[in-house]
């Protein structure tokens, strides 16, 4: 009986250790939807007129446009999106699961486009 409550005590402390370490991490599906639409957005910014002035062929002002409106509408800090992203990287086999159905999601929406 006592090694029972030994191995319970120890089963809800490592619980607690697991339930602390996600804190600030957002969600699988909601960084998945982020960063598809991050992704989605640095494309628009390679479209779209760049300044004279500047030299990379992205359109940065827009493209910090569409980051913070992104961000915005997903509920999310800059600070929560880079803390989750560090944390995903050293997941790699959750951060390959993401960026599969982030594939899957833009394969989605060009097939609606050639039609």
């Amino acid at each position: 009986m006592r090694k029972l409550n030994y191995f319970f005590i120890f089963f809800l402390a490592l619980l607690m250790v697991n339930c602390n370490n996600n804190k600030g991490i957002l969600p699988q599906k909601k960084m998945t939807q982020v960063l598809l639409e991050l992704h989605l957005a640095e494309a628009l910014a390679q479209h779209l007129p760049k300044d004279s002035l500047q030299s990379d062929i992205k359109n940065t002002d827009s493209l910090a446009c569409f980051s913070k409106e992104i961000f915005t509408n997903n509920q999310v800090t800059e600070k929560e999106f880079l803390q989750s992203l560090e944390w995903y990287k050293s997941k790699p086999e959750l951060l390959d699961s993401m960026y599969q159905n982030i594939l899957s999601e833009i394969a989605i929406l060009h097939s609606k486009k050639v039609e």
